[in-house]
This record gives structure tokens, C-alpha cells and sequence, in this order.
């Protein structure tokens, strides 16, 4: 038998068993994975699915109409996108086409877990940029990913903005800055931005001004799709090039193009979406302060809260009714528990399971 690639080899590189599942149990509200539960939405992108023609069962792809619409909504060119597996796909096509064994990828740390995943398969050296456990929420200090920059040779950086799971968000001069030096240092700069338009800034239209730039953007958050996977990248013609190089025969299967195609008619129900989903957020971490909790706000589809002294009284309320992130083991989110972003009206019972599990908890 032939041996893999040494670094696939690799015994401490795994992954999840593959074999093994976790049934959604429709009797609980799922708010672990940042996906976009809003029944209104739900309900669109449902609709959108019956109305598929039978073409997009029985075809193989064809992208070009998607390529031409999409790019209209994104403000580019055609020649400046890519379709994928969702941002994940755009993520690894990027590893890809430019990362060689023993290259440099700085990202920051925690970050997207596939960031990492793929540096390894790549057999890069990773820089990590950890972020700091600050009175507000993680930190990232700007300064020493900078310095990493200029001084580590990286081939490719690599920053979600807004990041995951801390929710953290670059300011755009500091972001600018971060894209001119990777560019300085030769090196490819990916911006993730999975979140958007949750977090509405976006570095899509420097790409212009700097061509080592590339943008992946995710329709498993805002526009609710995370099932269909399709996502896109944005970068300069050159390099979407080279990207289009290391794709399949076929980006994404022809129900994703339909589907696609036919929700970027329904930006609206989008964009209503993310409102509601941000209005549930605002809610809930309103009560959770009421109730003296410390909260983080983030700026993705998804919020933290440090429920302190009640949280196993909390957790134990919650269980078998809602799935969440209960706590972190890295040191800047350690005792925050994490909950997708959910409507009002979804929100409403998992703040009154918090309120009756406290009032259970006092002595």
C-alpha cells in the first residue's frame, strides 16, 4: 500500500469520526452552530427549494448565470469570483493553489478550527496570534500580528473579521493595515468574512487596491443555507485564476446554483432576517445583563454569556432543550457558554429556563 502525503500521515491529525452522528431532535432549540434558525427565512429558502426546476436534480452544473448575478450583488466582476463548498471550500482552494510544505501561515488563535486543519495538511509552520483574555472580551493585539507579519516571512494570513468563536472585529484602519502588510511581505491575505452582512463592513472593495487580497464569504449564516453548502470567494482576477485552478470538475452541485441563483432574489428576506436574528441577540443579552451576568455582544449571528456561580444550575435547566456552546477552553473565553443568534420569539423560553433555573439556585 502506498504511503500518503507525510504530513496527512501524521497520527495526530484527525478528525471528527465520520461514522458517528447527532440526530437534530426537533424538540430542542439548536443554537450551537451559528446557523440561521429564523422560521421566517426558513420558510423562504424552503419555498425557493419546491420551485426548483428538475434540471437542477438531473443536470451537471452550469455556473455561469450564478457567476454573472452574483457578482452584480457583490459589486465585482465575474472574473473576480469563485464558488465552493461554502467559505470552507474558498479556505482550502486558497491552501490549495499557494501554500507549499514548510511555508508560514500566521492566523489567530482561537480561530475557524479548519484554519489550522489545513496548515497542517499543507505542512506549513503556523504562526499563532493568540488573542488576550481582556476586562470586555478577547483582544487581539494588532501590533505583535504586524510584527509577525514583517518578520516571519508568512506565505499566507489568514483573519476572519469578524472572528470565530470570539466574535471579535478588526476596525477598518487597523484591517487596511494588517492587508498592506501581509501584501509588503509577499504574502496572500484571506479575510473571512462568513458573517457578513451580520457584521456589514466589508474589505471586498480593496481588492482593487490590493491584489494579494482574497475575501471568502459563507450562505450558511445570513442567508440560511448552511445544508445546500455554497459559498463564494472574491479576489483580483490573477488570482481567482489561480484559485479556479485547484477546483473540482464542478464547484458545487447544480441544486446549490439554482438555489442560489434563485435566493439572491430574496436579498430583502435576507437582510429582514439578519434584522430579526440581531434583535433576538440585543434581547437576550439584555435580560442575561438584567440578571448580572457579564455578556459579550461579538458581531457574528452569535453572542457569549458568563453565567459565574449558576451557570451548572443553568446548564442543567437547559439540557435535553437547548444545544450551546457551554464553555471554552481557551484561556480569553474561558467560562463563557455561546449561543447562536435566534428571533425574539425563539429567544423567549431559553430566558425564562435561565430565569427559573436561578430562582431554583438561590439559597
Amino acid at each position: 500500500m502506498p504511503a500518503p502525503r507525510t504530513a496527512v500521515a501524521d497520527p495526530t491529525l484527525t478528525r471528527p469520526d465520520w461514522t458517528r452522528g447527532s440526530p437534530r431532535d426537533p424538540a430542542r432549540l439548536w443554537l450551537d452552530k451559528n446557523e440561521n434558525w429564523d422560521p421566517e427565512l426558513n420558510r423562504v429558502v424552503a419555498e425557493v427549494m419546491r420551485a426548483l426546476p428538475a434540471e437542477a436534480y438531473c443536470t451537471y452544473p452550469e455556473s455561469a448565470q450564478l457567476y454573472a448575478k452574483l457578482a452584480a450583488w457583490a459589486g465585482v466582476e465575474p472574473g473576480n469570483l469563485m464558488l465552493a463548498a461554502g467559505s470552507d471550500g474558498v479556505i482550502r482552494s486558497v491552501f490549495e493553489a499557494y501554500v507549499e510544505p514548510g511555508d508560514t501561515v500566521i492566523h489567530t488563535v482561537p480561530t475557524f478550527a479548519m484554519y489550522s486543519v489545513y496548515s497542517r495538511m499543507y505542512g506549513a509552520r503556523v504562526v499563532g496570534i493568540e488573542y488576550e483574555r481582556g476586562s470586555d472580551g478577547p483582544v487581539l493585539a494588532i501590533d505583535r500580528l504586524l510584527t509577525a507579519i514583517r518578520t516571519e516571512g508568512p506565505k499566507l494570513v489568514c483573519l476572519p473579521n469578524p472572528d470565530s468563536p470570539t466574535g471579535t472585529v478588526v476596525p477598518p484602519e487597523q484591517l487596511e493595515s494588517i492587508i498592506a502588510a501581509a501584501g509588503e511581505a509577499g504574502a496572500l491575505m484571506l479575510v473571512d468574512e462568513a458573517y457578513h452582512p451580520f457584521h456589514p463592513d466589508s474589505v471586498v472593495p480593496a481588492i482593487a487596491r490590493y491584489p494579494h487580497l482574497v475575501v471568502c464569504r459563507s450562505t450558511g449564516k445570513a442567508w440560511g443555507m448552511a445544508g445546500i453548502r455554497i459559498g463564494y470567494g472574491v479576489a483580483s482576477p490573477e488570482v481567482a485564476k489561480i484559485l479556479h485552478k485547484v477546483r473540482p470538475m464542478y464547484e458545487v452541485g447544480a441544486v446549490a446554483v439554482h438555489a442560489f441563483e434563485a435566493m439572491l432574489d430574496h436579498a430583502d428576506a435576507m437582510r429582514a432576517s439578519v434584522a430579526r436574528l440581531e434583535a433576538g441577540k440585543a434581547l437576550f443579552l439584555a435580560e442575561m445583563e438584567t440578571l448580572g451576568f457579564k455578556v459579550l455582544k461579538g458581531a457574528g449571528n452569535f453572542c457569549h454569556v458568563a453565567f459565574g456561580a449558576h451557570a451548572a444550575a443553568i446548564h442543567a435547566r437547559l439540557d435535553g432543550r437547548v444545544m450551546y456552546r457551554k464553555d471554552f477552553a481557551e484561556p480569553c473565553l474561558a467560562g463563557y457558554s455561546r449561543f447562536s443568534a435566534a428571533t425574539p420569539e425563539l429567544f423567549a423560553p431559553v430566558i425564562a429556563l435561565i430565569r427559573a433555573a436561578i430562582q431554583g439556585n438561590r439559597p
